[in-house]
C-alpha cells in the first residue's frame, strides 16, 4: 500500500502542464533555515520552517506544487499533519502570525491510477499526504481531520466549490477564520497562492546522505 501511495504522491505533481517535483539540492539541505523543532506523540521529530517567519520569504505567496518544490529543495516538503497534536502546533504557529492562510502537502487523488476502488469516491476517500504518502481519513469521518463545518457556499469541507469553474479543489489549505469557523482545513484549486509550512523530509534527507557521505544534515 504504502508503494502505492508513493506512486500517487509521484502522480500529483505531474497534472499541471507536466510540470515535476523538485529534487533536493545538497548545499540548500545542509543550510536549510529551521524555526522550531517538533516531536510528536509517535516520537518523530521533525525540523518545521514557516514562510512568513524568515525575511527573504516573508510576503512570498505560490502555488501549491511550487511550495512544495521550494521545500523540496531543501529536503524538506510541504507539511503533513498526521497528528491531531502537529495539527495544533502548526495552527497556533499560524495564529500568532495572524497569516490568513497556508499550504499543506495534502492532495485529492484525482488523476491518473486514482480510480481505485478504495480510493473513490475521491472527495470522501481519495485524500491523502503527498509529503509522506499517508492518507486521510474519509472525509465523511469528521474526527479523522480537521475540516472546516461550513465555506463558501455553507457546506462542509471539503466540498469542490470551484468544480463548476472547472477548478479542482484538489489540495488542502488552512484557512484562518475565513468563515467564521476559526483555524480549518478547506479544500482548495491547488493554483490559488497562498504562504506555505515545510517539514523534514526523511526520504529525502536519507536520499542526500547517502550520496554525500559526510554531510551534515
Amino acid at each position: 500500500m504504502f508503494r502505492e501511495l508513493s506512486l500517487l504522491v509521484i502522480g500529483a505533481a505531474m497534472v499541471l502542464a507536466q510540470r515535476r517535483l523538485a529534487l533536493p539540492d545538497p548545499r540548500s539541505c545542509a543550510n536549510r533555515v529551521r524555526h522550531a523543532t517538533y516531536r510528536d506523540a509517535r516520537g518523530v521529530a521533525h525540523s518545521y520552517f514557516f514562510s512568513w517567519e524568515h525575511l527573504p520569504t516573508r510576503n512570498l505567496e505560490v502555488d501549491w506544487l511550487d511550495a512544495r518544490n521550494i521545500c523540496r529543495r531543501h529536503c524538506m516538503d510541504a507539511v503533513s499533519l498526521e497528528t491531531p497534536q502537529e495539527n495544533e502546533f502548526v495552527k497556533q504557529r499560524i495564529a500568532r502570525g495572524n497569516v490568513r492562510f497556508i499550504w499543506t502537502s495534502g492532495r485529492k487523488c484525482n488523476f491518473a491510477g486514482c480510480d481505485r476502488s478504495d480510493l473513490q469516491p475521491a472527495n470522501i476517500l481519495g485524500w491523502f499526504w503527498s509529503g509522506s504518502g499517508v492518507k486521510i481519513g474519509p472525509t465523511t469521518q469528521r474526527n479523522t481531520g480537521d475540516w472546516s463545518h461550513t465555506g463558501g457556499y455553507g457546506q462542509a469541507q471539503p466540498d469542490n466549490r470551484e468544480a463548476a469553474q472547472g477548478n479542482d479543489e484538489s489540495c488542502l489549505s488552512i484557512l484562518n477564520n475565513f468563515y467564521n469557523d476559526g483555524l480549518k482545513w478547506h479544500d482548495v484549486a491547488c493554483h490559488h497562492v497562498k504562504p506555505f509550512v515545510c517539514e523534514d523530509s526523511d526520504e529525502l534527507l536519507n536520499f542526500v546522505a547517502s550520496r554525500n557521505p559526510g554531510i551534515r544534515l
